[in-house]
């Protein structure tokens, strides 16, 4: 919460910033006035040692704990295009990425975006894939004198405590649909 209470603080300041940060406790980050899922009972999510959090940028869940963070805060009046500013986010992952060995692809634009529920399991614009499989995802938000940029790349599996608590539909999507950069370049990344 306190991530996200700075982020919004920076965007309503238009305060140029770049800011990279974790997450402990683990965490599942709603979109910015998205409906918290039926099966997400707030109670028995804290009782797990697991936290619940809104973004203030849209996009659908996040899960943090295994994952690094990036917000950037770019004032309206000197911002490019934002397709300019969300090529040269997604390529900063493509980059990361290849520097593992690994050829990631992002993508930009999706025909029909449709309602995203789960950041990794669905195409969305400001994505980066590995063989099909979604590590990266980013989104933002206009504010009055700024945007607002939040993403998210998986960098190791989900924590374990997220297996206990996640319905099973929603592992098998992860697991067939999202990949954390350690497991496909095939070695523990920290």
């Amino acid at each position: 919460a306190e991530h996200m209470a700075i982020d919004e603080r920076l965007a309503l300041d238009a305060t140029p910033s770049v800011r990279v940060f974790t997450w402990n406790p683990p965490a599942i980050s709603l979109g910015f006035k998205q409906q918290p899922p039926a099966w997400l009972e707030q109670m028995r999510w804290r009782s797990a040692g697991l936290e619940l959090v809104e973004r203030p940028t849209g996009g659908g869940i996040a899960f943090h704990g295994s994952d690094v963070s990036i917000s950037i805060v770019v004032p309206r009046p000197s911002c490019p295009p934002i397709s300019s500013l969300m090529r040269v986010v997604c390529e900063s992952a493509v980059r990361l990425c290849g520097t593992y060995g690994l050829e990631a692809t992002p993508v930009l634009t999706v025909p029909q975006a449709e309602r995203v529920d789960y950041c990794l399991t669905q195409r969305s614009p400001y994505a980066v894939f590995l063989s099909g499989r979604k590590v990266a995802g980013f989104a933002l938000r206009r504010f009055l004198n700024s945007w607002l940029v939040q993403g998210s790349l998986l960098v190791r599996p989900l924590p374990a405590a997220f297996a206990e608590a996640l319905p099973q539909d929603v592992r098998d999507q992860l697991a067939e649909r999202a990949v954390a950069l350690s497991e496909a370049a095939g070695g523990w990344m920290d």
